[in-house]
């Protein structure tokens, strides 16, 4: 486990989706994950929130990624809303820095994780008055269903509030997949 509390490969970084087979085969055990971050701390440095309390000790009362996506209250915590940074959706900082993915990581051309084209760069705006069937359109089959159109309206309006946004300008921290 890497110092943010992701998983990070060698080939691919910390970028990667965990998944899990439940059986009742006997498998042998593979050789323990090792630590790759060593003297390094950006991560720590960078969360706006200090989410990110000791190596590999994330909180999630601090986290943007948790409150944008898993806190369904109707007002953000202030400490959170005055550190989104224009994230609605979840918030990737600990991994943007971290020099496994920067090094390694690799985009993919696999067609299901581009994002729809009409959802790149969306205005704060937009996502802040979303209906639910605009929501219906734009995110079929979307990682962003977990968040509900009141969640996401709730962090854009947080996001336009807390920054003075201008509320045209574009969110690239929201995509579509």
């Amino acid at each position: 486990i890497a110092k943010n509390g992701n998983v990070i490969t060698r080939q691919y970084g910390s970028w990667v989706f965990l998944g899990e087979i439940i059986t009742n085969l006997p498998l042998a055990a593979d050789a323990p994950h090792t630590a790759h971050c060593g003297t390094c701390t950006r991560c720590l440095e960078a969360c706006p929130t200090a989410a990110i309390r000791a190596p590999g000790v994330v909180d999630a009362n601090r986290c943007i990624a948790y409150h944008t996506i898993e806190n369904r209250a109707e007002v953000l915590p202030e400490a959170i809303a005055q550190n989104l940074q224009n994230w609605v959706a979840g918030c990737d900082i600990c991994q943007d820095v971290c020099p496994w993915n920067q090094r390694f990581a690799q985009a993919t051309d696999i067609a299901d994780f581009a994002p729809y084209p009409e959802n790149v760069s969306p205005t704060l705006a937009n996502l802040a008055t979303i209906t639910e069937a605009e929501w219906n359109d734009r995110f079929p089959a979307s990682a962003l269903r977990r968040i509900k159109p009141p969640m996401l309206r709730r962090n854009a309006e947080a996001a336009i509030a807390a920054h003075e946004i201008a509320p045209q300008q574009p969110s690239a921290e929201c995509y579509g997949h």
